[in-house]
């Protein structure tokens, strides 16, 4: 819809490698797991920050394929700047939060190493990092009367930190 792999890299770099011809089984299933985040967590965040009805609207115009309305596509080009997605953003943070368990063929695999880094520093990063984008999203549809009933979950616009408080 609005997002794809490739916008994880540089700060939101999942160690996927897109642009290579590849395709070994584990960069697949990889794959297919990012692109499942993608399809739930995108419309998570969309109900998030547009509400209920106002999403299901914007979601139906992006799987509609059209692109003739302007208020659409100006809120499409404002959630997909890459480098500066809080769509992208949204989805790193549920996927990086599950990072320490995987689901394989063989079934659910645990990190093992006690040594393994603490993915809260990514968390709270991408989060906060998310809430100023957003700040910017709410600017922009609180100040155009074409998006006039948004429904902005305040949740969406409160930083974290790696203590929880």
């Amino acid at each position: 819809m609005i997002i794809d792999g490739s916008y994880f890299t540089g700060v939101l770099s999942l160690g996927i490698i897109w642009d290579i011809d590849d395709d070994s089984i584990t960069r697949k299933a990889e794959m297919d797991n990012l692109q499942s985040y993608i399809d739930l967590y995108e419309k998570k965040y969309l109900r998030m920050v547009l509400g209920k009805s106002m999403s299901r609207e914007f979601i139906e115009y992006l799987s509609s394929g059209k692109d003739d309305v302007g208020k659409w596509e100006s809120l499409k080009e404002k959630l997909s700047v890459r480098g500066y997605s809080p769509v992208a953003n949204y989805v790193y943070f549920h996927y990086v939060r599950r990072c320490e368990i995987k689901q394989t063929p063989v079934g659910t695999v645990y990190a093992s190493d006690d040594k393994k880094a603490n993915p809260n520093v990514l968390l709270v990063s991408a989060w906060n990092d998310m809430v100023c984008m957003n700040e910017d999203l709410y600017d922009f549809l609180k100040s155009d009367k074409e998006y006039a009933g948004f429904n902005f979950n305040t949740t969406m616009i409160e930083c974290i930190n790696e203590m929880g408080i």
